[in-house]
């Protein structure tokens, strides 16, 4: 009875394990490697491999050696503006010693022998935020988290407060709070922007004179960090 007992509970946890493994829905190509473009086409670097199925098995690097060290410093930015682009005042945030390199890491493709740019993956909770993601002046936002992938050459922490604000139109300004709360370790990291509330906005058309539709705008979004997604994290393929 006991061994039966035993049995079952390791076969429960060895399920709960296969079931948080992240996962492509309703992939549509074959097996490939996860890549990414962070220090241009010539240094691809791989970071993972995507199974027939979809899934996916990451395997980050733990360094970037085998990146040429010009290729490294034409890339790197500081982290002011790596991790704080939209910020008003995001040269002012850290102060000289932490203002470390760092570098977003771009899209997470699939790569192939016959197609090095077989396609890329968006990291959201909700699907409904990806056409945002693509082009976020004419689509809805929606309350839902996306992911970037991000490195940087050393350990950094920092946790604040900044707004950005985008004019609108005459009367009226996007503005929108960012709260942080970053822990992250040398070399690559996930960082998570939830948006947690959005606001309607009239905006100008793109493709009417004097004429404004209303779309969604975040006005909160929370970021934070971490070496991994969390498993309720939608990965959604798009393939060229």
């Amino acid at each position: 009875m006991k061994k039966s007992l035993l049995f079952l509970m390791l076969l429960y946890l060895q399920m709960g394990i296969a079931q948080t493994k992240p996962k492509v829905e309703n992939y549509l190509a074959k097996a490939m490697d996860l890549v990414v473009f962070t220090f241009g086409m010539d240094n691809v670097l791989t970071i993972g491999t995507i199974s027939d199925s979809g899934e996916l098995n990451f395997k980050l690097p733990n360094n970037i050696n085998s990146i040429p060290e010009v290729a490294i410093e034409n890339s790197m930015s500081d982290a002011a503006f790596t991790l704080f682009p939209k910020c008003n005042n995001h040269y002012d945030i850290l102060t000289e010693t932490e203002n470390i390199k760092a570098v977003n890491a771009g899209y997470i493709s699939l790569s192939s022998k016959e197609n090095l740019y077989s396609g890329l993956l968006f990291m959201v909770t909700d699907e409904n935020l990806v056409p945002w993601l693509e082009e976020s002046y004419s689509n809805n936002a929606v309350i839902a988290s996306y992911f970037e992938l991000v490195y940087v050459e050393n350990n950094f922490n920092y946790q604040g407060e900044c707004t950005s604000t985008v004019t609108n139109t005459e009367n009226d300004t996007i503005e929108t709070i960012y709260t942080y709360n970053l822990q992250l370790n040398s070399g690559f990291n996930f960082i998570e922007y939830k948006i947690e509330n959005v606001v309607e906005h009239e905006i100008p058309s793109m493709y009417e004179e004097n004429v404004f539709i209303k779309i969604a705008k975040p006005s909160k979004i929370t970021v934070t960090s971490s070496q991994s997604t969390p498993p309720e994290t939608k990965w959604i393929g798009k393939y060229f």
